[in-house]
């Protein structure tokens, strides 16, 4: 027999919230979550923040000193962002393409949020020889511009200049995956402005070019990209890329 109050007092009678047992399960811990990504790749990668000691402060350099450990890390520089690029024709002769990229979804142990801007400028013959006229004939060169958006630090500016052989280092798009930087000086402003003695600064740049399957009209070709700088720059302190107040 139907229950004349089903949807009264039987209803609510069956549909009461209770609770139920849960399995047992154990937490992740620190060791457990690194387990899970092996492969996870480290930055600022410890060889090439030897190889940037080497090349700033070594017996063969121009500034041959011994930097502490905490010196070091100090001017250990990593930088990160996912962006676009397009590909477009080039300025001069020597060149085989003009290659921008920028972006604004990311930022750097030294900034909290930035924005960068990138040109390449690939050769037009990866066999060509050097001359005095041009000795970058057969070299891949350009520039990045690194803008920190942090309050009261928007005026600095991190310029670094970008090299790299031509025939390494390419992926299949036939676009540089691994180039070179040298901390630009004179062009530098704000927290990154170089007094005389603070002009020490190199590392790696690393690409990851990601096509567009139809690429942008008026271009030889865009995707999207992902950088990584690795490095070391010898920052002067006056002024904190981080901290809104002065160091």
């Amino acid at each position: 027999m139907m229950c004349p109050r089903l949807s009264g007092e039987c209803l609510r009678r069956r549909c009461r919230p209770g609770f139920e047992a849960l399995e047992s399960r154990e937490l992740l811990s620190h060791s457990a979550t690194t387990a899970a990504h092996p492969g996870a790749t480290q930055f600022p990668s410890a060889n090439v923040i030897q190889q940037v000691v080497q090349l700033l402060y070594g017996p063969n350099s121009q500034t041959p000193m011994n930097p502490t450990p905490n010196e070091i890390r100090r001017q250990e520089f990593v930088a990160r962002w996912s962006g676009q690029y397009t590909v477009g024709s080039p300025r001069f002769s020597d060149r085989a393409s003009t290659i921008h990229a920028y972006g604004v979804s990311g930022g750097s142990n030294q900034f909290q949020k930035g924005k960068f801007n990138l040109t390449l400028f690939p050769p037009s013959d990866p066999n060509a020889t050097p001359s005095p006229g041009n000795p970058y004939a057969n070299v891949i060169t350009g520039v990045a511009g690194l803008f920190p958006q942090n309050l009261l630090q928007s005026g600095s500016a991190l310029v670094l200049d970008l090299n790299g052989a031509s025939a390494s280092g390419s992926g299949s798009t036939g676009l540089p995956t691994h180039l070179t930087w040298t901390y630009d000086s004179n062009t530098s402003a704000g927290a990154y402005a170089a007094p005389v003695g603070f002009v020490q600064g190199a590392g790696t740049l690393d690409i990851t070019w990601i096509p567009d399957a139809r690429p942008r009209a008026g271009t030889m070709g865009s995707g999207k990209v992902i950088i990584t700088f690795q490095g070391l720059i010898n920052t002067s302190a006056l002024v904190s890329p981080v901290s809104k107040l002065i160091s």
